[in-house]
């Protein structure tokens, strides 16, 4: 386990970290400006996308399970417009994050879990890729963003929080 987290490994951390992040917004900039899910039918592409998702929530062994076609019936498939807008953003800022090394962290939660939501949908696709090369980067820790801007970000945010939590009265 130490292997994987030793400093000499640290560039191909980088590197799958950047190719996700690529992944991430490439996926995000074609729903923003290839006709995808933002524009004047924004809301139409995802629509369709869950409609295929609630067709895939019958027979034998459905692909989308029941509970989640819930989630799409009565939260997604109603709010489709805003959902459309959620996931192109998303996936945008998910790839800035992960391609500067960011709050890489936060990044790589949310494109986690976008994956999930993606395969729960009934969606495979490179999505448990992308999901495993997630949790392989979550997994080797600091090592995955030891060269990225967190090198610089995170030194200050916890100056930051030191900071307030030492005025803070309720823990003297």
């Amino acid at each position: 386990m130490k292997l994987f987290k030793h400093k000499y490994f640290n560039l191909l951390w980088t590197s799958l970290r950047i190719w996700l992040g690529y992944q991430w917004i490439s996926a995000g900039l074609e729903k923003f400006t290839g006709g995808g899910w933002i524009g004047s039918t924004a809301g139409t592409a995802i629509t369709g996308f869950l409609k295929g998702s609630l067709a895939k929530a019958s027979g034998a062994h459905p692909a989308v399970q029941s509970w989640y076609a819930d989630f799409i019936k009565t939260i997604a498939l109603p709010n489709a417009t805003a959902f459309s807008y959620l996931i192109t953003f998303g996936e945008i800022l998910t790839g800035i994050s992960l391609i500067l090394g960011a709050l890489t962290v936060v990044g790589l939660i949310a494109g986690a879990l976008m994956n999930l939501n993606y395969m729960l949908a009934g969606t495979t696709s490179t999505n448990p890729n992308m999901y495993t090369v997630a949790f392989i980067l979550l997994f080797v820790g600091a090592n995955a963003y030891a060269i990225g801007l967190d090198h610089f970000i995170l030194p200050i945010l916890k100056n930051i929080f030191t900071k307030k939590s030492d005025s803070d009265p309720i823990s003297s």
